[in-house]
Protein backbone atom coordinates (compact mmCIF):
# COMPACT_ATOMS: atom_id res chain seq x y z
CA UNK A 1 0.00 0.00 0.00
CA UNK A 2 1.40 3.40 -0.97
CA UNK A 3 2.24 6.09 1.55
CA UNK A 4 -0.63 8.33 0.38
CA UNK A 5 -3.16 5.48 0.70
CA UNK A 6 -1.87 4.61 4.17
CA UNK A 7 -2.15 8.23 5.23
CA UNK A 8 -5.73 8.46 3.92
CA UNK A 9 -6.67 5.24 5.69
CA UNK A 10 -5.17 6.55 8.94
CA UNK A 11 -7.17 9.77 8.64
CA UNK A 12 -10.38 7.81 8.13
CA UNK A 13 -9.71 5.76 11.25
CA UNK A 14 -9.52 8.84 13.50
CA UNK A 15 -12.38 10.78 11.92
CA UNK A 16 -15.22 11.24 14.38
CA UNK A 17 -18.82 12.36 14.15
CA UNK A 18 -19.74 15.87 15.37
CA UNK A 19 -21.20 14.39 18.56
CA UNK A 20 -18.07 12.35 19.19
CA UNK A 21 -15.97 15.48 18.69
CA UNK A 22 -18.10 17.32 21.22
CA UNK A 23 -17.74 14.55 23.77
CA UNK A 24 -13.99 14.29 23.25
CA UNK A 25 -13.56 18.04 23.68
CA UNK A 26 -15.68 18.03 26.83
CA UNK A 27 -13.76 15.12 28.33
CA UNK A 28 -10.39 16.76 27.80
CA UNK A 29 -11.46 20.29 28.75
CA UNK A 30 -13.97 19.65 31.54
CA UNK A 31 -11.97 21.30 34.38
CA UNK A 32 -11.72 24.50 32.31
CA UNK A 33 -15.34 24.23 31.13
CA UNK A 34 -16.48 23.79 34.75
CA UNK A 35 -14.77 27.06 35.67
CA UNK A 36 -17.14 28.78 33.22
CA UNK A 37 -20.41 26.92 33.79
CA UNK A 38 -20.02 26.35 37.54
CA UNK A 39 -21.08 23.27 39.46
CA UNK A 40 -24.77 23.39 38.56
CA UNK A 41 -24.47 21.09 35.54
CA UNK A 42 -22.75 17.75 34.94
CA UNK A 43 -20.72 16.79 31.85
CA UNK A 44 -23.42 14.30 30.85
CA UNK A 45 -26.16 16.91 31.10
CA UNK A 46 -24.23 19.48 29.07
CA UNK A 47 -23.47 16.88 26.41
CA UNK A 48 -27.08 15.71 26.21
CA UNK A 49 -28.23 19.34 25.83
CA UNK A 50 -25.90 19.69 22.85
CA UNK A 51 -27.10 16.41 21.35
CA UNK A 52 -30.76 17.35 21.81
CA UNK A 53 -30.21 20.67 20.07
CA UNK A 54 -28.36 19.01 17.17
CA UNK A 55 -31.20 16.51 16.73
CA UNK A 56 -33.75 19.34 16.57
CA UNK A 57 -31.54 21.68 14.51
CA UNK A 58 -29.41 19.35 12.31
CA UNK A 59 -27.44 22.24 10.80
CA UNK A 60 -25.72 22.66 14.18
CA UNK A 61 -23.85 19.44 13.39
CA UNK A 62 -22.10 21.34 10.59
CA UNK A 63 -20.86 24.02 12.99
CA UNK A 64 -17.44 23.88 14.61
CA UNK A 65 -17.62 21.81 17.82
CA UNK A 66 -16.02 24.59 19.85
CA UNK A 67 -18.65 27.12 18.76
CA UNK A 68 -21.50 24.74 19.70
CA UNK A 69 -19.98 23.97 23.09
CA UNK A 70 -19.23 27.66 23.69
CA UNK A 71 -22.88 28.60 23.15
CA UNK A 72 -24.07 25.89 25.51
CA UNK A 73 -21.46 26.89 28.07
CA UNK A 74 -22.92 30.41 27.93
CA UNK A 75 -26.45 29.07 28.38
CA UNK A 76 -25.35 26.91 31.31
CA UNK A 77 -23.43 29.75 32.96
CA UNK A 78 -26.56 31.91 32.72
CA UNK A 79 -28.90 29.13 33.87
CA UNK A 80 -30.92 29.33 30.64
CA UNK A 81 -31.57 26.24 28.56
CA UNK A 82 -31.90 27.08 24.85
CA UNK A 83 -35.28 26.87 23.19
CA UNK A 84 -34.14 24.02 20.92
CA UNK A 85 -33.87 22.00 24.16
CA UNK A 86 -36.75 23.13 26.41
CA UNK A 87 -38.91 25.10 23.93
CA UNK A 88 -39.39 28.02 26.35
CA UNK A 89 -37.78 30.72 24.20
CA UNK A 90 -35.37 31.98 26.87
CA UNK A 91 -32.33 31.53 24.63
CA UNK A 92 -31.46 30.16 21.20
CA UNK A 93 -28.42 28.40 19.73
CA UNK A 94 -28.56 28.70 15.95
CA UNK A 95 -26.22 27.91 13.02
CA UNK A 96 -24.75 30.64 10.82
CA UNK A 97 -22.25 30.68 8.00
CA UNK A 98 -19.39 33.07 8.61
CA UNK A 99 -18.54 34.64 5.25
CA UNK A 100 -15.10 35.64 6.45
CA UNK A 101 -14.03 32.08 7.26
CA UNK A 102 -16.49 30.16 5.10
CA UNK A 103 -17.27 27.87 8.01
CA UNK A 104 -20.40 27.26 10.02
CA UNK A 105 -20.60 28.64 13.56
CA UNK A 106 -23.16 28.32 16.33
CA UNK A 107 -24.43 31.63 17.73
CA UNK A 108 -25.98 32.46 21.08
CA UNK A 109 -29.16 34.56 20.92
CA UNK A 110 -30.98 35.75 24.03
CA UNK A 111 -34.75 35.42 24.07
CA UNK A 112 -37.27 37.83 25.61
CA UNK A 113 -38.05 35.54 28.54
CA UNK A 114 -34.35 35.01 29.19
CA UNK A 115 -33.70 38.74 29.28
CA UNK A 116 -36.55 39.23 31.75
CA UNK A 117 -35.28 36.34 33.88
CA UNK A 118 -31.75 37.77 34.08
CA UNK A 119 -33.03 41.27 34.86
CA UNK A 120 -35.09 40.06 37.80
CA UNK A 121 -32.13 38.23 39.38
CA UNK A 122 -30.49 41.46 40.50
CA UNK A 123 -32.93 41.80 43.40
CA UNK A 124 -33.04 45.57 42.80
CA UNK A 125 -36.17 45.57 40.68
CA UNK A 126 -39.72 45.42 41.97
CA UNK A 127 -40.94 44.62 38.48
CA UNK A 128 -39.83 44.73 34.86
CA UNK A 129 -42.00 44.15 31.82
CA UNK A 130 -42.26 44.92 28.12
CA UNK A 131 -45.37 45.36 26.01
CA UNK A 132 -46.27 45.76 22.37
CA UNK A 133 -48.43 48.58 20.98
CA UNK A 134 -50.64 47.99 17.96
CA UNK A 135 -52.66 50.12 15.60
CA UNK A 136 -55.94 51.03 17.29
CA UNK A 137 -54.47 51.20 20.81
CA UNK A 138 -54.58 54.41 22.80
CA UNK A 139 -50.92 55.20 23.33
CA UNK A 140 -48.98 58.30 24.33
CA UNK A 141 -45.72 58.99 26.13
CA UNK A 142 -43.38 61.84 26.97
CA UNK A 143 -39.85 62.10 28.34
CA UNK A 144 -38.35 64.95 30.35
CA UNK A 145 -38.89 66.27 33.87
CA UNK A 146 -42.46 64.97 33.92
CA UNK A 147 -42.29 61.59 32.27
CA UNK A 148 -45.53 59.90 31.38
CA UNK A 149 -46.65 56.79 29.52
CA UNK A 150 -50.24 55.75 28.82
CA UNK A 151 -51.32 52.64 26.94
CA UNK A 152 -54.85 51.31 26.55
CA UNK A 153 -54.97 48.24 24.23
CA UNK A 154 -57.90 47.96 21.85
CA UNK A 155 -60.11 44.92 21.39
CA UNK A 156 -59.00 44.28 17.78
CA UNK A 157 -55.34 45.25 17.49
CA UNK A 158 -53.76 45.99 14.13
CA UNK A 159 -50.10 45.94 13.14
CA UNK A 160 -47.39 46.49 15.72
CA UNK A 161 -46.32 50.14 15.93
CA UNK A 162 -44.19 50.36 19.11
CA UNK A 163 -42.77 48.33 21.97
CA UNK A 164 -41.86 49.64 25.39
CA UNK A 165 -40.32 48.41 28.62
CA UNK A 166 -40.95 49.63 32.15
CA UNK A 167 -38.82 48.86 35.22
CA UNK A 168 -39.73 49.82 38.80
CA UNK A 169 -36.86 50.00 41.27
CA UNK A 170 -36.85 49.08 44.94
CA UNK A 171 -36.00 52.66 45.87
CA UNK A 172 -39.23 53.86 44.28
CA UNK A 173 -37.78 55.10 41.00
CA UNK A 174 -38.57 53.81 37.55
CA UNK A 175 -37.25 53.72 34.00
CA UNK A 176 -39.08 53.27 30.71
CA UNK A 177 -38.02 53.17 27.09
CA UNK A 178 -40.14 53.25 23.92
CA UNK A 179 -39.09 52.02 20.47
CA UNK A 180 -41.08 52.72 17.33
CA UNK A 181 -41.44 50.27 14.44
CA UNK A 182 -38.61 51.88 12.47
CA UNK A 183 -36.19 51.47 15.39
CA UNK A 184 -37.26 47.86 15.80
CA UNK A 185 -36.65 47.15 12.13
CA UNK A 186 -33.23 48.80 12.29
CA UNK A 187 -32.32 46.52 15.20
CA UNK A 188 -33.62 43.46 13.33
CA UNK A 189 -31.57 44.40 10.23
CA UNK A 190 -28.40 44.47 12.34
CA UNK A 191 -29.14 41.08 13.90
CA UNK A 192 -27.54 37.92 12.52
CA UNK A 193 -30.90 36.19 12.98
CA UNK A 194 -32.89 39.04 11.46
CA UNK A 195 -34.21 37.01 8.54
CA UNK A 196 -34.87 33.69 10.25
CA UNK A 197 -35.06 32.06 13.66
CA UNK A 198 -36.85 33.91 16.48
CA UNK A 199 -37.21 37.12 14.46
CA UNK A 200 -39.34 35.11 12.03
CA UNK A 201 -41.22 32.94 14.53
CA UNK A 202 -41.47 35.33 17.50
CA UNK A 203 -41.14 38.84 16.07
CA UNK A 204 -43.07 40.57 18.85
CA UNK A 205 -41.08 38.86 21.60
CA UNK A 206 -37.78 39.77 19.92
CA UNK A 207 -38.96 43.37 19.55
CA UNK A 208 -39.73 43.52 23.27
CA UNK A 209 -36.37 41.93 24.08
CA UNK A 210 -34.69 44.64 22.01
CA UNK A 211 -36.27 47.32 24.18
CA UNK A 212 -35.01 45.64 27.38
CA UNK A 213 -31.57 45.05 25.92
CA UNK A 214 -31.26 48.69 24.89
CA UNK A 215 -32.33 49.77 28.38
CA UNK A 216 -29.86 47.40 30.09
CA UNK A 217 -27.10 50.03 30.68
CA UNK A 218 -29.57 52.12 32.71
CA UNK A 219 -30.88 49.28 34.90
CA UNK A 220 -29.42 47.90 38.15
CA UNK A 221 -28.57 44.55 36.61
CA UNK A 222 -25.97 42.02 37.71
CA UNK A 223 -22.62 41.94 35.91
CA UNK A 224 -23.72 38.58 34.50
CA UNK A 225 -26.88 40.09 33.00
CA UNK A 226 -25.02 43.12 31.61
CA UNK A 227 -22.44 40.84 30.00
CA UNK A 228 -25.15 38.60 28.51
CA UNK A 229 -26.89 41.62 27.00
CA UNK A 230 -23.63 42.91 25.52
CA UNK A 231 -22.70 39.51 24.04
CA UNK A 232 -26.14 38.69 22.65
CA UNK A 233 -26.23 37.58 18.99
CA UNK A 234 -22.57 36.53 18.93
CA UNK A 235 -20.48 33.37 18.99
CA UNK A 236 -18.94 33.22 22.49
CA UNK A 237 -15.14 33.15 22.51
CA UNK A 238 -13.73 30.50 24.81
CA UNK A 239 -10.50 30.02 22.89
CA UNK A 240 -8.45 29.68 26.07
CA UNK A 241 -10.66 26.78 27.14
CA UNK A 242 -10.46 24.77 23.92
CA UNK A 243 -7.07 25.70 22.44
CA UNK A 244 -5.19 22.82 24.13
CA UNK A 245 -7.81 20.40 22.77
CA UNK A 246 -7.72 21.79 19.25
CA UNK A 247 -3.97 21.22 19.14
CA UNK A 248 -4.44 17.53 20.09
CA UNK A 249 -5.44 15.15 17.28
CA UNK A 250 -7.54 13.11 19.73
CA UNK A 251 -6.33 9.75 18.43
CA UNK A 252 -5.90 8.33 21.94
CA UNK A 253 -9.51 9.15 22.76
CA UNK A 254 -11.35 8.05 19.62
CA UNK A 255 -12.02 4.50 20.80
CA UNK A 256 -13.35 5.77 24.12
CA UNK A 257 -16.06 7.95 22.60
CA UNK A 258 -19.52 6.70 21.71
CA UNK A 259 -22.62 8.49 20.47
CA UNK A 260 -25.60 7.83 22.71
CA UNK A 261 -28.23 8.87 20.16
CA UNK A 262 -28.82 8.51 16.45
CA UNK A 263 -26.97 10.82 14.14
CA UNK A 264 -28.95 13.82 12.84
CA UNK A 265 -30.31 13.69 9.30
CA UNK A 266 -27.50 15.37 7.41
CA UNK A 267 -29.62 15.46 4.25
CA UNK A 268 -31.52 18.39 5.72
CA UNK A 269 -31.70 21.06 3.05
CA UNK A 270 -32.87 23.97 5.14
CA UNK A 271 -31.02 27.06 4.01
CA UNK A 272 -28.78 28.58 6.63
CA UNK A 273 -28.30 32.35 6.54
CA UNK A 274 -25.17 33.47 4.78
CA UNK A 275 -24.19 36.43 6.91
CA UNK A 276 -21.09 37.99 8.27
CA UNK A 277 -20.59 37.89 12.01
CA UNK A 278 -21.70 41.23 13.44
CA UNK A 279 -23.53 42.45 16.49
CA UNK A 280 -27.29 42.70 16.47
CA UNK A 281 -29.97 43.79 18.88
Amino acid sequence: MGAIAQQAQGQQMVEMTPKQNLKMMMKKSWPRIASVVGNNISPDRLYQMCVSAINKTPKLAECSPQSVLSCFMTCSALGLEPSNVDGLGRAYVLPFRNKKTGGMEATFIMGYRGMIDLARRSGQLVDISARAVHQGDEFSYSYGLNEDLRHVPCANPGELTHVYMVAHFKDGGHYFLVLNRQEIEQARARSKSGNFGPWKTDYEAMAKKTAIRRAAPYLPLTVQAQTAAANDDTTPDYGDVFQPVLEDDGTDEADDVTAEVLEPDMSDTGAEPETEAKDGE
